[in-house]
């Protein structure tokens, strides 16, 4: 039949997949297209052309001035060349301008509505030999049953996993602290400036009014060129350190006239209606300030009720200074630093040591200052108050001791001062002359004003010089840290470094931890009064830069801007609630001085463990420090073994080529003795050896 026959034909068919055989590739066009490319291929029918400009060298960086002149102008003209002949041709061409059309089409996503329904057997998701497992049923129950309400209200509350959520966005934001959130930016509330004092000025030094919150006191010095010093050295002028008061930022509450510039000044500690100011020419000088001048009189009148406009319009009155320090006998530079010594120390003659003769609460008679000249002097200020009316008075230190460098004996120009607290001696005994220096090439230094002198040497005032963080300019700041009396904050161009005290007695000349180095240098440095691990650093930039080691300690947490120009100078409210009004005041090159308000989130410690995470960090890093310390002892040991080493074997190999030199010239002199023995014994055979004597 037709059909059965059909079937058995599509029964029998048979297919075969073979891979396919790659035949040679064949084109009509081919060498028409190669033609055409050889067409628009230049080809070079003669070899390329060589030129070589030269130029005498006498002309060689020699200056060329153009004028204008009127002898080398020339005239071109135009002029018919009868070689040349245009050839011009016709082209007639028409153009028409239309508009472009484009056609473009915008589809928006549309998620419609679709009613979808799957069913499904138990039987597709078991195993064929599995039970279904009924005798279980009331288990599951129970168990949904008790987990159903819990279930629920995550559901409801969105507690479920979120999985976009970043896992390391929040991590540590509660425990140790989040300050790049926009809640820390600073928020200022003052800016002090007078056009007729700070104009072309920069803030040199940064002071607040002892027991007030809503006074500071700021010095002033010129931005001039160094050239311009050097043409007004020696010549005397008016300088001032200018009283804000917050009552009235648009005019200073004081003046206190110097006839130098003031390049540092600190309070009194027992008495702060004293003001000591170090000055551009190495003296110092002292005013008295009245209760008007400190702004108690201001707060008796504002709480009276008498109008304060009266008190703005008056005349800003000038404080003159009370004395001024002989100047033979003062620094030959300019005083960089101010250090009050303890109120129990007492000197003993000519400086030679000290003692603690007087009770802590006492009056504070001594401090500390330096120069650029590298003179470390010791001033008596209770000597001062007792015969400062008499008209016959000569200010001058009472002990002064000259910083040398220990290799070549030269002067030490130096910058910042610390006096060393509570620091004992191999045999337990306290020091009561040592002291902290930094210097005009960013170094660090170790000193004693009180060292003695041998019988063949001076005495050496330099006991250690720590050359790690010398960069070749004046180090900016040198800061103890609040929290912890051996921890030093050194603030350099580039870095800023930590030192311990405990490492320099162990002969470890590193310090505790180096910052990296930033591309927008560093002007000043201060600790952060209430949290321990926060350092505000100021910018050439006009920003700060706040980091936050319980938050990330290999860059800076946060960096907020204040000025447009550079900071010279940051001092903190150190007095006062500093918990609820913590007040940062920063002075820049042109003048201003702003006050912030620091932000909570810097102002409270992050968690109650911040003081121990501090020192935990700080442990790892000495651990880190004293490892290396030990590890580059070994190496250098290791290395002196080894060439060691090295030399006895290149002994051994010389004195064994020595020998073996001298065995081979005995075993030569042997063979060539046994060669002429057997040479006679062979003439003697053959009978030549009586024929040659013969």
């Amino acid at each position: 039949r037709p059909g059965e026959m059909e079937e058995d034909v599509e029964e029998n068919i048979v297919v075969r997949d073979l891979p396919k055989d790659c035949k040679e590739w064949t084109s009509e066009t081919m060498e028409a297209t190669h033609a055409e490319v050889s067409n628009f291929t230049v080809q070079n029918l003669r070899p390329p052309m060589q030129v070589m400009i030269t130029r005498s060298r006498q002309h060689f960086g020699k200056a060329c001035k153009f004028s204008d002149s009127g002898e080398n102008l020339q005239n071109c003209r135009p002029h018919k060349d009868p070689n040349f002949a245009l050839q011009r041709k016709e082209l007639e061409l028409g153009i028409q301008a239309v508009r472009e059309v484009k056609t473009c089409a915008c589809q928006t996503t549309w998620f419609r509505p679709v009613n979808k329904s799957t069913q499904y057997s138990p039987a597709d998701f078991l195993p064929k030999d599995a039970g279904l497992g009924y005798d279980k049923v009331d288990e599951l129950t129970e168990f949904l049953t008790a987990v159903s309400v819990s279930v629920e209200e995550a559901l409801q509350t969105n507690e479920t996993v979120d999985i976009f959520q970043e896992e390391f966005a929040h991590l540590g934001s509660e425990e140790t602290g989040d300050v790049s959130k926009a809640s820390s930016n600073l928020q200022e509330i003052r800016t002090f400036t007078d056009v007729g004092f700070t104009k072309g000025k920069r803030v040199e030094w940064i002071e607040w009014v002892p027991n007030s919150t809503d006074m500071l006191v700021s010095s002033y010095c010129e931005n001039a060129h160094f050239c311009d010093k050097i043409d007004n050295m020696g010549k005397a002028g008016n300088s001032s350190i200018l009283i804000w008061s917050f009552q009235d930022s648009l005019a200073p509450h004081a003046n206190l006239v110097a006839p130098w510039e003031v390049t540092i000044f600190k309070f009194y500690p027992t008495d702060p209606k004293y003001v000591i100011g170090g000055l551009s020419s190495g003296q110092l000088a002292v005013w008295k300030l009245s209760d008007a001048d400190l702004g108690l009189a201001l707060r008796e009148k504002n709480k009276s009720g008498n109008n304060v406009e009266e008190e703005k319009t008056s005349a800003i009155p000038s404080i003159p200074h009370k004395v001024v320090s002989i100047i033979d006998d003062s620094h030959k530079k300019a005083v960089v630093a101010i250090e009050f010594l303890p109120a129990t120390i007492e000197l003993e003659r000519r400086g030679r040591g000290a003692s603690e003769k007087h009770p802590k609460d006492g009056p504070v008679k001594y401090f500390l200052t330096i120069a650029g000249d590298g003179q470390v002097m010791i001033w008596d200020f209770q000597a001062l108050l007792e015969s400062i009316n008499d008209a016959d008075l000569q200010w001058k230190p009472v002990h002064k001791v000259q910083l040398q460098r220990q290799d070549s004996g030269t002067e030490m120009g130096c910058c910042q001062i610390i006096y060393c607290h509570d620091r004992l001696d191999d045999k337990g005994n306290k020091l009561l002359t040592n002291f902290f220096a930094s210097t005009e090439e960013g170094e660090l230094i170790y000193g004693d004003w009180g060292a003695q002198a041998g019988e063949d040497r001076k005495p050496e005032f330099v006991k250690q010089i720590f050359t790690v963080s010398k960069t070749f300019r004046p180090m900016l700041s040198l800061e103890r840290s609040p929290f912890f009396s051996e921890i030093l904050l050194g603030v350099t161009d580039w870095a800023f470094y930590l030192w311990k005290d405990d490492l320099w007695k162990d002969g470890i000349k590193e310090p505790l931890f180096q910052s990296s180095y930033t591309s927008t240098t560093f002007t000043r440095g201060v600790w952060s009064p209430t949290r321990p691990s926060v350092i505000f650093l100021g910018l050439v930039s006009g920003g700060i830069d706040i980091w936050d080691f319980s938050d990330q300690s290999h860059k800076a947490s946060l960096s907020a801007p204040v000025t447009s120009l550079p900071i010279s100078s940051m001092s903190f409210l150190k007095h006062g609630d500093l918990y609820h009004d913590q007040k940062l005041a920063i002075g820049d090159a042109g003048g201003n001085t702003h006050v912030h308000v620091i932000p909570k989130n810097l102002v409270k410690q992050a968690g109650s463990k911040e003081l121990d995470n501090m020192r935990k960090f700080l442990n790892r890093e000495e651990q880190r420090v004293r490892y290396f310390e030990e590890r580059k002892k070994e190496l250098a040991a290791l290395k002196e073994q080894m060439e060691k080493q090295a030399q006895v074997a290149a002994d051994e190999d010389k004195e064994e080529k020595s020998k073996n030199v001298v065995d081979q010239d005995k075993a030569d002199a042997t063979a060539e003795s046994m060669y002429r023995k057997l040479q006679i014994e062979c003439l003697e055979e053959l009978g030549l050896l009586k024929t040659r004597e013969s």
